[in-house]
């Protein structure tokens, strides 16, 4: 009752007013982002059965956690500091001093710190995505190296030429326009997966029996319950966008399950959840740089028409047999570009649709392209340099999944277990 008084109401009214509020949704995306990173290794691992998606979820929670660690010893300089490396890079900030010391000090700022909250968790899910995709291929150790490397490499200085908005080269020199980091998250991390796999060989697509659907139920509505957070905490503030980006996300996701189902159900007769839940993720990944720059009608259609590239890509990496992995990398590579490409053609005050030029399709191209040119280079040159020197893969494959071989002892457990056959009840 003490909360109705006349002298409560002040202080709510000034929190309401403040940059808290923004600073409560932020933490909230952060949130919900991270739930993404076990919902990618399920959903992904679990195409490849049980196995998979333990291989996968060691693989994301470690590479997230990795992502988590470097942000504090200075990673989070490097994503929002001042420049280091003017246009691409920001200055390495050792254990967030600068931004707890705001939060902590006089004026009590804390919307730097929750700004910082949600970029980490973007790079957190980026690092998930990659680690899921190449968890049956690569070891542990090397896999904890490469995603360390590729971080400081790729990843932050990727994050801050979007989110920097008075210097990175995209956002400040290009005027890209990447609300949820489609760039860092999607293509910097599809095309490192891509380059890792290329190091790796090539393997034989596992087939749709091999499938834990419990698991991929699981994984992809965790993907789809998150992925609201990565396109929401973009704006950044609780203004008159942010229920038009959270419905665009609804949409463009739900245009990608039909189109998917419809293209399995013309292709190979049997739409799956697997299908569905693909279609969901195709659309997320397209809807996350034009989320606030698209109203619903055209998000519909972003989501149906990257459901329909990536589903026709996806049937092209299966023909070329580099298993599931390379289905993943499809997925986020083709998506986050027809994305980034709808914008420069269909944004509102600034597509081809309104200007009647293509400078903004010109600039998300080259965009687009550069970053994912970049990680896929970058990738294939550390994965290489790894197999050369701590190793990259195991030799042997297990027969009955595809998956790395383990230890020979754990092997040696597996041999013994099904030589003894049931246990007596």
């Amino acid at each position: 009752m003490a909360l109705w008084r006349p002298d409560a109401i002040a202080p709510l009214a000034a929190f309401a007013s403040s940059r808290d509020v923004d600073a409560l949704l932020l933490i909230v995306s952060a949130v919900l982002a991270f739930a993404v990173v076990p919902g990618v290794a399920f959903f992904y691992g679990g195409m490849t059965g049980r196995a998979g998606a333990v291989a996968a979820f060691r693989a994301s929670i470690s590479g997230a956690a990795v992502v988590v660690c470097l942000a504090v010893i200075g990673g989070a300089g490097l994503i929002v500091g001042p420049p280091l490396i003017p246009g691409v890079v920001g200055q390495p900030d050792w254990g967030m001093a600068s931004l707890v010391g705001r939060a902590l000090g006089p004026d009590g700022d804390v919307y730097p710190l929750a700004r910082v909250a949600y970029l980490v968790a973007l790079c957190a899910v980026a690092a998930a995505i990659l680690g899921a995709s190449i968890a049956s291929r690569v070891t542990l150790r090397a896999w904890l190296v490469f995603v360390a490397l590729w971080s400081v490499l790729v990843l932050f200085p990727t994050c801050y030429a979007v989110f920097s908005a008075t210097d990175g080269w995209a956002a400040a020199g290009m005027q890209v326009i990447d609300f949820g980091g489609a760039l860092p998250v999607g293509l910097a991390a599809g095309s490192a997966a891509s380059g890792i796999i290329l190091a790796c060989g090539r393997r034989s697509h596992p087939t749709a029996g091999v499938h834990s659907l419990p698991i991929v139920a699981i994984g992809g509505a965790l993907v789809w319950f998150g992925w609201f957070g990565i396109t929401i905490g973009s704006e950044g503030a609780m203004d008159a966008f942010t229920p038009l980006m959270w419905v665009n996300t609804l949409v463009a996701s739900g245009g990608g399950v039909i189109v998917w189902i419809i293209v399995d159900r013309v292709m190979l007769r049997r739409p799956t959840i697997t299908s569905a839940l693909c279609g969901a993720v195709s659309g997320l990944v397209a809807i996350t740089p034009a989320s606030g720059v698209l109203t619903p009608g055209w998000s519909l259609l972003l989501g149906a028409l990257a459901a329909l590239g990536c589903a026709s890509m996806v049937d092209v990496a299966a023909r070329a047999r580099f298993g599931v992995p390379m289905t993943i990398c499809v997925i986020h590579i083709v998506g986050s570009l027809v994305g980034l490409l709808f914008i420069g053609l269909f944004a509102n005050r600034g597509g081809m649709i309104d200007s009647g030029n293509f400078d903004l399709f010109v600039t998300q191209a080259i965009a687009g392209f550069a970053v994912a040119g970049s990680s896929f280079l970058i990738a294939l040159a550390l994965a290489l340099l790894l197999r050369v020197t701590l190793g990259l893969t195991r030799v042997g494959y297990r027969a009955n999944g595809g998956n790395p071989d383990e230890t020979p002892a754990r092997d040696r457990e597996y041999s013994a277990t099904e030589s003894q056959g049931p246990s007596p009840t």
